[in-house]
């Protein structure tokens, strides 16, 4: 049964990296538009608008090292092929977030803030045996917080370009978290 699951999730890893951050025609249509965007002026960001980009580019810095550890460190290939998913995927999403941002005049941050460096140094120093249960908890738990942040940038944004990112954005969030629960279920 177990075997199954593995077998499923494999499956499914395999999909939604062939797939990128967001699904093919999605991204196409959020590409067009953001091309266009880049021609024309950008619509004024908004504070929430500006917030979500933070804390979408933040939490995609510390998924991105998390998922790079994951790849290194993982004892199961579940585990790893879930970091090499994530790596690909928040790479995508950073360059048009980086972009989106840039045309809205919004500064982002370079690097992981202190407490994003406390947890990537605490995930960096976990035993081996132990780095996959930790990876898993800190992955959903920051999927969670980034599926909420995107879900109020959907209702609430402003500038119909970042809304529009957040739309593309959102499915690829709850695919991934289809992806660890099913992992951690298993």
């Amino acid at each position: 049964m177990r075997r199954s699951h593995l077998s499923l999730l494999l499956a499914a890893l395999a999909v939604t990296a062939s797939a990128g951050c967001g699904g093919g025609a999605t991204d196409s249509a959020a590409s067009s538009e953001a091309s266009s965007s880049a021609s024309a002026p950008a619509a004024q960001a908004s504070g929430q608008d500006r917030a979500w980009m933070r804390k979408i580019h933040m939490g995609g810095l510390a998924e991105i090292h998390a998922a790079r550890l994951a790849q290194d460190k993982g004892s199961t290939e579940v585990v790893k092929s879930l970091g090499g998913t994530f790596v690909k995927d928040y790479d995508s999403l950073d360059d048009q977030l980086v972009h989106a941002a840039e045309r809205h005049g919004v500064h982002l941050p370079a690097e992981l803030s202190t407490a994003e460096q406390k947890k990537a140094a605490a995930l960096e120093e976990a035993a081996r045996a132990r780095f996959d249960s930790r990876f898993l908890k800190a992955t959903a738990q920051a999927h969670k917080q980034a599926i909420t942040a995107t879900k109020r940038e959907i209702k609430k944004g402003s500038a119909p370009e970042i809304v529009s990112l957040a739309r593309t954005t959102l499915p690829s969030l709850e695919s991934h978290m289809a992806m660890l629960r099913e992992v951690d279920g298993s």
